[in-house]
C-alpha cells in the first residue's frame, strides 16, 4: 500500500492536518486531523510502498513499552480508515 501523492501534511495551529491537493481536493470534502503517532507514520512512509507489518515494526522501535498486539490492532484500524477515505491506495 502507499499514501496517495495528492495529500499533504500541514501543521495548522498545532494540529496535524492532511489536506487534499490539486484535482483530489475537488472530490474530497473534509480535512483529516491526525494524532501525533498517525502523523509520524505518514511522515515516515509517505512516498514509499509499505505493509501493515512494516508500520508495526516502525512503531515498536519508537514505542517499545506498548504491547505488539495493541500496536497491530491500532495500526490496522488506522490503515483501514485511511483506505476507506482514499488516502491510501
Amino acid at each position: 500500500m502507499k499514501f496517495k501523492d495528492s495529500f499533504e501534511l500541514r501543521d495548522i495551529c498545532g494540529e496535524k492536518i492532511l489536506i487534499a491537493m490539486g484535482i483530489e481536493s475537488i472530490n474530497f470534502d473534509h480535512l483529516i486531523n491526525l494524532n501525533e503517532t498517525a502523523a509520524e507514520i505518514y511522515t515516515h512512509f509517505v512516498g514509499k510502498d509499505f505493509t501493515t507489518a512494516e508500520v508495526v515494526d516502525f512503531l515498536e522501535k519508537n514505542y517499545p513499552d506498548v504491547p505488539k498486539a495493541d500496536l497491530e490492532k491500532d495500526v490496522q484500524a488506522l490503515l483501514n480508515e485511511l483506505i476507506n477515505i482514499a488516502v491510501i491506495a
